[in-house]
């Protein structure tokens, strides 16, 4: 983390005090809070990078005993998919200010997390972050907290969720494996920033047969007799993996959240899908090139329940 950067957000911070935070007070709050911000005030990056920056956040305020709440909204309510599990963290009527005197802005994307460590206010915290600083926390102040753990402290399925995971788990069964296939728009098929596909047709369906041969591989071992469950950010990759046999491919399209502004909060139901449906398996592993994104959202799926997960990477 260089120190251009560190002055970088904190200009950030200030210009988001000046420009969202009013002079006057609706309400003050009684006592201290620390908000996790999901609002499309700035970059808050895909489904697993929010996590992250929501359980960090949690584990700062569990050491500290300050209140933990978030506000999620963009590009939907984080309630339409999730709720309370042991911890309730929505926001009650009167804890949430939006007067400068009483909050402090923290945005950190890409720190190591120390500037959080050495924070001290008094002021509600509005926090701006993305990044998994666990390690950083537990060495601060000697827990030894798991991210999975915090995680199901935090988050249980709404029940429009767990529906849908109840009728895939019957369709796919008790057991199974999983695959995870992240191409950032390589085969053309999935806008995501400025990301750009392959050049040419052959070089895409070369990189896609590759992929594929790594499915069939997997889906015909004979050892276990478990279904492959495949995900990927590609919906054409996709369709070719759902006629190899043994494989299981939920419905859906995946849409990334930091990248197409506000949408009917349905059309995100598939990340979610997946997440959950991963956190189930008996295995995960994330495959791909050395041109692909080694993608963080199937280990952090994988930390939930503390299931095996590997990196496989193709030649």
């Amino acid at each position: 983390m260089t120190f251009y950067r560190i002055i970088e957000h904190i200009i950030k911070e200030r210009i988001l005090t000046f420009k969202d935070l009013s002079f006057s007070r609706t309400s003050r709050p009684e006592y201290q809070t620390a908000v996790a911000m999901v609002d499309g005030k700035q970059y808050h990056g895909g489904m697993c990078d929010r996590f992250k920056g929501m359980v960090s956040l949690y584990a700062y305020c569990k050491q500290r005993g300050i209140e933990f709440r978030i506000l999620y909204n963009y590009p939907f309510d984080l309630s339409e998919y999730l709720v309370p599990s042991s911890y309730d963290w929505r926001l009650k009527e009167g804890e949430f200010s939006g007067c400068f005197r009483d909050c402090r802005i923290i945005y950190l994307r890409g720190e190591s997390g120390h500037r959080l460590t050495r924070l001290r206010t008094k002021k509600q915290i509005h926090f701006y972050g993305n990044m998994d600083i666990l390690d950083v926390l537990n060495k601060d102040r000697g827990t030894s907290y798991r991210w999975g753990e915090l995680f199901k402290e935090l988050f249980r399925p709404s029940e429009a969720l767990a529906s849908q995971l109840a009728d895939l788990h019957t369709g796919i069964g008790e057991e199974y494996d999983a695959a995870v296939f992240r191409f950032q728009n390589l085969l053309g098929d999935f806008p995501e920033y400025r990301f750009k596909p392959l050049e040419s047709r052959q070089e895409r369906e070369k990189l896609k047969e590759k992929c594929l041969a790594a499915v069939r591989e997997l889906a015909a071992r004979p050892e276990n007799g478990r279904k492959l469950l495949v995900t990927s950010d590609s919906e054409s990759f996709l369709q070719e993996v759902s006629g190899i046999e043994g494989t299981f491919v939920i419905p859906g399209t995946v849409v990334h959240m930091d990248g197409g502004g506000k949408r009917n909060g349905s059309s995100h139901m598939k990340s979610f899908l997946d997440f959950f449906m991963l956190t189930e398996a008996r295995s995960v592993s994330c495959i791909g090139t050395k041109e692909m994104y080694p993608s963080q959202f199937p280990m952090y799926a994988a930390k939930v329940n503390g299931i095996p997960f590997r990196r496989i990477t193709l030649e």
